[in-house]
């Protein structure tokens, strides 16, 4: 399974910015995400968790979801979430878990616009 380390340092790379630049951007320090991107405090052995406060500044940032940052991060199972998703959903998100959050991009995108061309079309033929 994915962790928020692996997120939160992958996602930096791609964007090719130091800490600071991507702690700024989701609104934390840059020793704090640092000590995200490693995942396990150096002193403890303990992982490291952000508050759900926290997880919120990070999926608006970078448009994640929300959901799927508190599910990486222990606050909710996947009982809560998954098995609630119709079967084709949740194959589509299994398919889109491999890709770049640039081609997921483009998918939402590709969604919502299916979604507003179904409503347009009921709305045309409604006014008729």
């Amino acid at each position: 399974m994915t962790t928020l380390a692996q997120l939160l340092s992958t996602r930096r790379k791609e964007d090719g910015v130091s800490l600071r630049e991507a702690a700024q951007k989701i609104g934390i320090s840059h020793g704090y995400l640092d000590k995200l991107e490693k995942g396990i405090d150096s002193r403890t052995g303990t992982r490291n968790n952000p508050t759900p406060e926290t997880l919120q500044m990070i999926a608006t940032a970078y448009n994640w979801d929300y959901q799927y940052l508190l599910k990486i991060c222990g606050y909710i199972t996947d009982t809560d979430s998954a098995d609630s998703l119709r079967p084709s959903i949740r194959e589509l998100v299994e398919t889109c878990n491999s890709l770049s959050d640039t081609d997921i991009g483009y998918i939402t995108k590709f969604a919502k616009f299916i979604g507003t061309e179904k409503q347009n079309k009921f709305t045309c033929h409604k006014a008729l």
